[in-house]
C-alpha cells in the first residue's frame, strides 16, 4: 500500500516538477495568474496590434495570461462605471477619452487605486506635464496621488491640402505666423478657391456640443487669447476679467468663421470622426485635430502622405509669442477593488520601460506622441525630418510649450467637459442668435455651480 502511495504520489509531482523547471522564474514572479485588461480599441487595427504585442510579451516573461477585451471609445467608459457601480471591475483599464471626462472624478471619488508605486520609480522619464495630468486629487483621504499611469498624449494639431494652397496660387511660406493673418489666410484661400469654382470650405473645425473634439478646439483657443479656467490649485479663474473677456473672443471668433461660410454648416453637428472625414474626402482646406490620426489614416497612401498632406505648427498666440499647446494625457488605471491590483502594477511598470513603450507608440503608426521625453532622444522616429507630419508634432507637443488641461487640477472642470458647456454656448450663438457674452455668462454660471460641487481646500 506504501509503495502504491508513493507511486501516486510520483505521478502528481511529476507535472508540477516539469513545469517548475520550464519556467522556475516566471512561477517565483506570481506566474500562472490571469489578468484582466479593458483597453480602447483602436483607431486602426495596427493599434490593436501593438497592445496584443506588448501583452504577449509580458506573458512571456512573466507566466502569467491576460483577458484582454476591446471596447469602443463611446462604449468603454460607460462599461468602466457600470462595473464599478457592480463591484466587478478589470485590474486595468484604458480608455481614449477618460482623461477629459472620468479620470478625474474617479480620483475623486475614491473609485481608483493609488499607482505611486508604479509613476514615483518613473519620475524622471516623464514630462512635467504628464505628471500633473496624473497627480489627482482624492476628495476621501484629501490628497494628491497617481491615480493614473501616462502612456501617450495628443495635442491639437493643424493639418492642410497642399494641392489646394497651390490652386490659389501660395506656397508654405506664405502662411502667417500672426495670429489673426493666420486665420484670414486660410479663408483667402477659400475665396479664391471659389472664384475657381471649387466648392470647398477653408476651416474644418468641430463647433458641436457632441464628442470631445469641439471642446479641446474651445479650451485651446482660451489659451491662444491668455485664459486659464482652473489654476494649478485648483481654483476657478472665470470671475477674472480678463478670463471672461478670452471666452468672449473665442465664441465670436468661431460665430464670425461661421457666418462668414468658411466652416461647412454640418459642422456644428460633427462628432470626433466628422471633420476628419470631411478633410480627407478633401472638402475643407484645413482642419484641427487632437492626434496625428489623420495622417496615420493616410500612411499607407505614400504620395497623399509625403507629398499632398502637410501638418502645419500653430500661429503665434494673440500675444504674439509661441502658443502652448493644451495636451491630452493617456492614462492606464486600476480601479478600486481589482481582484489583481499587485500583478497589475507590475504590469503597468513592465509597460512604461521607454523601450516598451516605445515600441506600442511606434507600432501604433505614430498617432499618439510620448510622453517621456528619452523616446525622443534615443529614437530617431520621432524626429526623423523625411517624415512630413511626426517632427512636427514632436516639436509641438513634447519639446513645446505644453499644459495640462484643467480638470487635472479639479475634477468639476471634467464635468464641464462632459455637460458640453461650452459647445453649448458656442450653439446658442450660431443656431439660437444669442449674443456671444451673453452665451459666455450663461456658460460661466453653470460653470461656476458646478465647481461649487467641487471644493479643495488650499495647501
Amino acid at each position: 500500500m506504501r509503495k502504491y502511495m508513493r507511486l501516486v504520489a510520483t505521478a502528481l509531482l511529476l507535472p508540477c516538477l516539469g513545469l517548475l523547471l520550464l519556467a522556475p522564474v516566471a512561477m517565483a514572479q506570481d506566474g500562472g495568474k490571469t489578468l484582466t485588461v479593458w483597453w480602447n480599441k483602436g483607431y486602426y487595427p495596427a493599434e490593436d496590434a501593438a497592445v496584443k504585442h506588448f501583452i504577449k510579451k509580458w506573458e512571456e516573461k512573466t507566466g502569467n495570461t491576460v483577458k484582454l477585451s476591446f471596447y469602443s471609445t463611446e462604449d468603454l467608459p460607460k462599461k468602466l462605471v457600470a462595473a464599478i457601480n457592480a463591484g466587478n471591475v478589470p485590474d486595468v483599464a484604458y480608455a481614449d477619452a477618460a482623461d477629459f471626462f472620468l479620470t478625474p472624478q474617479l480620483a475623486w471619488e475614491g473609485k481608483l487605486q493609488s499607482v505611486n508605486d508604479v509613476v514615483k520609480p518613473a519620475e524622471e522619464l516623464f514630462t512635467k506635464t504628464a505628471l500633473q495630468s496624473v497627480n489627482l486629487y482624492n476628495n476621501k483621504t484629501q490628497v494628491r496621488e497617481y491615480y493614473a499611469v501616462p502612456l501617450k498624449q495628443q495635442a491639437l494639431h493643424i493639418f492642410y491640402w497642399k494641392p489646394y494652397l497651390e490652386a490659389a496660387g501660395y506656397t508654405p511660406d506664405d502662411i502667417p505666423q500672426k495670429w489673426d493673418a493666420f486665420w484670414k489666410f486660410w479663408e483667402g484661400v477659400q475665396d479664391k478657391l471659389r472664384s475657381q469654382g471649387k466648392r470647398v470650405f477653408a476651416l474644418g473645425i468641430p463647433i458641436s456640443s457632441t464628442g470631445t473634439d469641439n471642446y479641446y478646439v474651445f479650451n485651446q483657443l482660451l489659451i491662444a487669447y491668455g485664459a486659464r479656467m482652473v489654476n494649478d490649485k485648483g481654483q476657478l479663474q472665470v470671475d477674472k476679467p480678463e478670463v471672461r473677456q478670452a471666452a468672449i473672443k473665442v465664441v465670436k471668433f468661431l460665430a464670425d468663421a461661421y457666418d462668414g461660410g468658411y466652416i461647412p454648416p454640418g459642422a456644428v453637428n460633427w462628432g470626433d470622426s466628422d471633420n476628419n472625414a470631411a478633410f480627407i474626402s478633401r472638402q475643407v482646406v484645413m482642419t484641427t485635430n487632437p492626434s496625428l490620426s489623420i495622417p496615420a489614416a493616410l500612411h499607407d497612401q505614400p504620395e497623399v502622405y509625403n507629398k499632398e498632406l502637410a501638418t502645419q505648427m500653430p500661429p503665434l498666440g494673440v500675444d504674439g509669442e509661441p502658443m502652448t499647446s493644451l495636451v491630452a494625457v493617456k492614462s492606464a488605471v486600476i480601479p478600486e477593488g481589482a481582484k489583481h491590483a499587485e500583478l497589475a502594477k507590475k504590469f503597468l511598470s513592465f509597460l512604461i520601460q521607454p523601450k516598451v513603450l516605445d515600441h506600442y507608440l511606434k507600432a501604433s503608426q505614430g498617432r499618439w506622441l510620448p510622453v517621456m521625453p528619452v523616446n525622443i532622444k534615443n529614437d530617431p522616429y520621432w524626429t526623423d525630418k523625411s517624415d512630413p507630419h511626426i517632427p512636427v508634432a514632436t516639436q509641438q507637443e513634447v519639446l513645446g510649450a505644453t499644459a495640462p488641461w484643467p480638470q487635472m487640477f479639479n475634477p468639476a472642470y471634467a464635468r464641464v467637459n462632459a455637460k458640453e458647456v461650452w459647445g453649448r454656448a458656442v450653439g446658442n450663438v450660431l443656431v439660437h442668435g444669442m449674443k456671444p457674452a451673453e452665451a459666455v455668462d450663461q456658460a460661466i454660471a453653470q460653470i461656476k455651480k458646478i465647481f461649487s460641487e467641487y471644493q479643495i481646500p488650499n495647501p
